[in-house]
């Protein structure tokens, strides 16, 4: 009998011709296996947009660190790339984009940074992973219940805003009444608010909408519950122990290898650290190894007590403390790295002739060869932290991701508790991205490496601003009042490990006007182009401003209704219909205005400078593929990587890694070979996922239980 655990599959072939006298024999290249498997976490308000880089540079660095030259990243978008070129070539042909191209490009939270791998091209660790809120159909602005929904166009039952479906807070909502990481006002800064009510807005800001300052891109409203994050770390939890045979009836064995010995890493954005932090609570709770090595970049998690948190910093603190002792603890050492090297007969090419497990070479930015140190990554946690980052420097906020993890907390009373001092005995190590150069008061300015020798490093110096925002335009503003200032020469236990070579921080990756970092002078925020989904999420702000175009000037008052018809019966396509009309004037003659499409608002974008939007420096670490080639690839774990090696079960696992599970992505999920062998609390976690998304039915609590796991400390302020 065949044994139902063994995943072999045909990994290499070639034909020959049959020959008496052959001089040699037909040798079959055998490709090399993968050094691990590494997990991606976007963060709140994000469809994936850093995918792209991080897959690029982690590929490029495995490569130079491993002396191996076949890792090759995915392709994001691919599909969406053509659907706006049929789009721009239809409304320069002013004729109706086709429906197959309609329906990809009027999606873009699902599309335009969609990963797809390419047969014989892609070979990656990488699993990208989605996740996000889905609103109850009682949730969604109807007609005759539409909420705090200003507009009163619809499409079918649905009240829109230009084309876009709202939630009756006046959330914008996607083609699938979904939002990508959620809303952007609903992140936490600890894990137990992750399980409570959703942030409510006050009278701030209600003024702020009102004056516009939010921008068009920013929408602040009443939001929802915020259990899509506990199901995100179900998942996630889920996804993990899969990979490691844990879900799976009887184990897995992969030829020689077995999938309980997978290297898992995880690095995770903004909200989708503290997802990745919940996750390893619950594996922990449900008696699974946690991953191996965790990255978590720009967290809003906090150990300071502010004003939009319940619980104390203390508390706070301990959480942290015991769930990064739960994966650093007990490092997995199987497979040793010695296993890794060329002359085991083991190898199986996850490393060149070039490494060892005690060093590596690989040449510098200058084409010279270096030789770097090896390490283990396994039962690591690290912390990147961005001193510029004013989304989680926001004064509700204060994370780590933006202040780094102190030495020691001051306390009430005057009680002082270790922090970093704790930490750094538990493998927990952090690193410093700053933007802003240094210089010594001689008019030279350096950048600050990352990688250095680690040991103390000021946070700002005696020739910084201390402000976390730029010195000039809105953001100077808005940071002032928004955000808490570093303190002069702050330190920072900066102990992540040497790097050969250290790194100059790119932090100005996908910018269209590049920010300045000098100091001594004005440095402004750089600059983005809105991609699709940002110009979706305008159009769907009540409280966004678009272009005014005037139609006519009839001598008789003029009936709005009646011109807003006859302008959009001239197309069937919602893109090209104007949704708001106004007539100025009280007398004749009077000036009939309307708004400019969503189609030519989407066009006008695309160029306009004043479309454009400040960088936050929230995503500056992760946009730029360097950053991943010369330190995140050095941080990752190193290891095994079985389980995408094989096709069957690759599919599967990136397949379960994606939340948006219509029909037709569910389908092929549960027609992969292997589905049938998932645990029955996998499959139901995966059916109970497609009907949130499908129908906005959250999973029972038998599923996606809403209590916290043991290892979450809730300490509620008094």
């Amino acid at each position: 009998m065949a044994d139902a655990t063994n995943s072999n599959n045909v990994i290499a072939q070639a034909n020959a011709v049959t020959m008496t006298c052959r001089p040699g024999p037909r040798d079959v290249e055998v490709p090399p296996a993968r050094p691990g498997v590494v997990i991606f976490l976007h963060g709140v308000n994000d469809p994936g947009v850093t995918y792209e880089p991080i897959e690029k540079g982690l590929c490029q660095g495995l490569n130079e660190r491993l002396s191996r030259t076949d890792l090759r990243p995915g392709r994001y978008g691919e599909r969406f790339k053509r659907a706006k070129e049929a789009f721009q070539t239809a409304q320069k042909q002013k004729r109706q984009l086709g429906t197959a191209d309609a329906d990809v490009f009027y999606d873009p939270d699902s599309y335009e940074y969609l990963r797809a791998e390419i047969d014989k091209e892609t070979k990656s660790v990488f699993i990208p992973f989605y996740w996000g809120y889905r609103a109850a159909n009682s949730e969604i602005a109807k007609k005759g219940d539409a909420g705090q929904v200003v507009s009163t166009d619809t499409k079918g039952e649905y009240v829109v805003t230009r084309g876009q479906y709202q939630d009756k807070a006046g959330n914008r909502l996607d083609a699938h009444f979904a939002k990508e990481g959620g809303f952007f006002d609903n992140a936490t800064n600890n894990i137990p608010d992750m399980y409570g009510e959703g942030f409510k807005t006050g009278r701030k800001e209600h003024l702020v909408m009102k004056a516009g300052l939010s921008g068009q891109y920013s929408y602040i409203g009443d939001s929802p519950e915020r259990r899509y994050f506990v199901l995100a770390a179900h998942r996630l939890a889920a996804l993990i122990s899969t990979i490691r045979g844990e879900q799976v009836q009887g184990g897995v064995k992969l030829g020689d290898a077995d999938a309980a010995n997978e290297t898992v890493t995880i690095i995770a954005h903004s909200q989708g650290t503290l997802i990745t932090l919940l996750a390893q609570a619950l594996l922990r709770q449900q008696g699974h190894r946690c991953a191996d090595c965790a990255i978590i970049v720009d967290t809003p998690y906090s150990v300071r007590d502010t004003d939009g948190t319940k619980q104390t910093p203390l508390a706070m603190l301990e959480t942290f403390v015991e769930i990064v002792n739960e994966v650093t603890k007990t490092p997995y050492t199987i497979p040793q790295l010695a296993d890794l090297m060329f002359d085991c007969e083991r190898h199986g090419g996850r490393a060149g002739a070039g490494w060892t497990a005690t060093q590596g070479k690989r040449k510098d930015k200058h084409g010279n060869w270096v030789t770097f140190d090896e390490r283990d990554n396994r039962g690591k946690v690290y912390l990147y932290f961005c001193p510029e980052d004013t989304v989680v420097g926001l004064d509700s906020m204060r994370g780590i991701g933006t202040y780094g993890m102190p030495d020691e907390l001051h306390l009430e009373g005057h009680k002082v508790v270790p922090a970093m001092d704790r930490l750094k005995n538990m493998r927990f190590y952090q690193r410093m991205w700053t933007r802003l150069e240094r210089g010594s008061g001689d008019g030279e300015f350096q950048p600050v490496l990352v990688g250095t020798k680690p040991g103390h490093m000021v946070v700002r110096d005696r020739y910084q601003r201390l402000a976390v925002g730029p010195d000039a335009g809105m953001g100077l503003l808005v940071g002032a009042v928004s955000t808490t200032s570093h303190q002069r020469n702050e330190m920072r236990n900066i102990n992540g490990e040497q790097l050969n070579p250290p790194h100059a921080p790119e932090m100005y990756g996908g910018e269209v006007v590049k920010g300045g970092a000098r100091p001594g002078y004005a440095d402004r925020a750089g600059e983005f182009k809105p991609d699709e989904v940002s110009k979706n999420v305008a159009l769907g702000n009540q409280s966004a401003s678009f272009k005014w175009i005037v139609v006519d000037r009839p001598v008789v008052q003029p009936d709005l209704d009646t011109y807003k018809a006859a302008f959009n019966s001239k197309s069937p396509d919602e893109g090209d219909h104007s949704y708001n009309w106004r007539a100025l004037g009280i007398m004749a003659p009077y000036v009939v205005e309307r708004e400019e499409t969503p189609n030519e608002a989407r066009a006008r974008m695309e160029t306009d400078a004043s479309a454009r939007s400040q960088n936050s420096y929230h995503s500056a670490i992760l946009a730029s593929p360097e950053n991943h080639r010369w330190v995140t690839a050095m941080d990752v774990a190193i290891g095994q990587g079985a389980m995408l090696d094989n096709p069957q079960w690759r599919d599967l696992l990136i397949r379960m890694a994606d939340w948006r599970l219509t029909d037709q992505n569910l389908t092929p999920l549960k027609s992969n070979p292997n589905f049938g062998r998932l645990s029955k609390g996998v499959k139901d976690l995966i059916a109970a996922t497609a009907d949130y998304y499908q129908n906005g039915s959250f999973p029972p609590q038998v599923i996606v239980p809403l209590t916290p796991p043991p290892l979450v400390v809730d300490g509620r302020k008094a």
